[in-house]
Parts: structure tokens; sequence; C-alpha cells
């Protein structure tokens, strides 16, 4: 009787026939739900590894270097003048130290130095303390120490400027108007490259261009390929100033009531950039 089933279009297990069938339809049923899960499967699989790859990638870490060397083409000289009284009459002492401070101001124009490159950073009138001891008083008994006291013993007006000397050959010359002008304070001279921000973002792209061609050589060498840059620090660039000196410019003896001036080696400056990049690979 199933043989007839079957030969007249029957299923065997439901009794229908096969256009109706209820099998065959649970068959489809499971097909497509086997391959919905495949579907998420491989989706789930895929989003996995794409997380991985990108919270937990893999990467090489690469530092680059840039170096840069430049001629100083500004010099800073600072100087402090000061002028004292033991009078009370602070206004003495101002004009007078007005007065120094106007003949150097003179005499720095006179080298070409212009007034915006001249700046009072500080000014202060204060008075001068000492110390006044006493001894020990021995004439009783337990012997009685008395303490000392800060007495006013004159008044002192101080004055500080810094220069900026654009034309280096001019260095010595200001330092030599400094010492006519009797300014026994003196700092500098600082020798410093004007624009300095070019000259570092120079070394810098120096630095990422050597850690590029060193991720290159080493791709090449582990058999991986650079894929892209993940993370980039840099120093900002640190800059090394040389030694700078003073000497005089021959060894002979100075002529009387005259000002030698000063030989000045600026020296070269060297700036660095020390970069560190990190790249994500794939094989």
């Amino acid at each position: 009787m199933e043989n007839n089933n079957q030969e007249k279009g029957f299923c065997r297990h439901c009794k229908f026939d096969l256009e109706n069938c209820k099998c065959k339809r649970r068959l489809k049923f499971i097909l497509i739900l086997i391959a919905i899960f495949l579907a998420v499967l491989c989706s789930i699989s895929y989003g996995v590894k794409k997380y991985v790859s990108y919270t937990n990638p893999r990467t090489i870490v690469i530092t680059g270097k840039g170096e840069v060397n430049a001629v100083p083409d500004i010099s800073t000289i600072s100087f402090t003048a000061r002028a004292t009284s033991k009078e009370a009459n602070t206004k003495t002492i101002q004009d007078e130290l007005s007065k120094s401070i106007s003949s150097v101001f003179e005499k720095l124009k006179a080298l070409g130095i212009e007034e915006k490159d001249i700046t009072t950073t500080s000014y202060s009138v204060n008075p001068k303390y000492e110390y006044e001891n006493c001894e020990v008083r021995t004439m009783i008994y337990p012997p009685t120490p008395c303490s000392s006291k800060s007495v006013i013993v004159g008044y002192e007006a101080t004055e500080n400027v810094s220069i900026k000397v654009r034309n280096t050959d001019n260095v010595g010359k200001v330092l030599a108007v400094l010492a006519e002008e009797k300014i026994t304070e003196v700092y500098g001279p600082n020798f410093e490259v004007d624009n300095i921000d070019a000259l570092k973002d120079e070394a810098r792209a120096e630095a990422i261009e050597d850690a590029k061609e060193k991720a290159k050589d080493l791709s090449k060498s582990l058999g991986v390929r650079i894929k892209r840059i993940i993370s980039f620090s840099d120093d900002s660039g640190n800059m090394y100033m040389p030694m700078m000196y003073k000497a005089m410019s021959d060894s002979s003896a100075p002529v009387a009531g005259a000002t030698r001036e000063a030989t000045i080696a600026e020296g070269e400056q060297n700036i660095t950039s020390n970069v560190s990049i990190t790249f994500q690979i794939e094989d």
C-alpha cells in the first residue's frame, strides 16, 4: 500500500501528496534556520575579529630623529644699573640712575639698536638695611644677651634692562658700551635663533620621515604590511645651546682710558626632534 502511495506521489510519512507535504515544508524551515544561524555566526565572528583588531591591534612602535643646525642670528644681553645714597631724598638717586641709563641708551641707539629692542624689565627704589650688633651685657649676673636690630643706612635705586641685539656683530660693541658706563652687573650674551619655531617644525618633519623609513625597512624584514598609523607623539623639539665664551681681542695689555671690545663666538645651535609612531600591521 505504501509503495502504491509513493508511486502516486504521496509522502510515506505524512501521507500527503508531495506538493502539500508537511515533511517537505518542515525540512525547508529547518534549512532556512540553519542558513540564518550560519549567517549570524559569520557576522558575529567577523565583528569580533574587527573589534579585536581595533582594541588590540598588532602594532610596532618606531622612533625617529630629526636634526637641524643653525647659526644664531640674535643675542640678548641684560644688565642692572644702581644708584645709592645715604640721604633720605630718593629723588637724587633716581635722577642719578636716570642720567646713567640715558647715557647707555644713547650709545646703544648709536650702534643701530632700535628703541623697541631696549626694554626696562624692572625698576625699584628701596632702603638699604644693616644689622646693628650689640655686646653681651657682662656687668650683671647672669649675663643677659641683647638682640640685634636692622637699621636703615641708605637708599638704592635699581633698574634692570634687557637688550635684543639683532646684528650679532654688535655684541662686542654693546659690552664695550656697558663697560664704558661702568655697568658691572651684566648677564649674557645669550645667542638664539629668532624664528626657532620654523626650525623645530623642520626637525620634526625629518624625524617623521626617519620613522617612516625605518618602518618600511622593518616591515620588509618581518614580512608584514604597514596598514595605518595608530598614534604619534613627539618631544616638541629640544634645543641644545652651544657654550659661549668671551675673550679679549688680543693678548696685549689694554690701552689706558680705552675699553677693548670683547670677541664673542656665537657658535651653532643644534635643534633636535624625537618622535614615536605606532603603526598597525597585518600579514
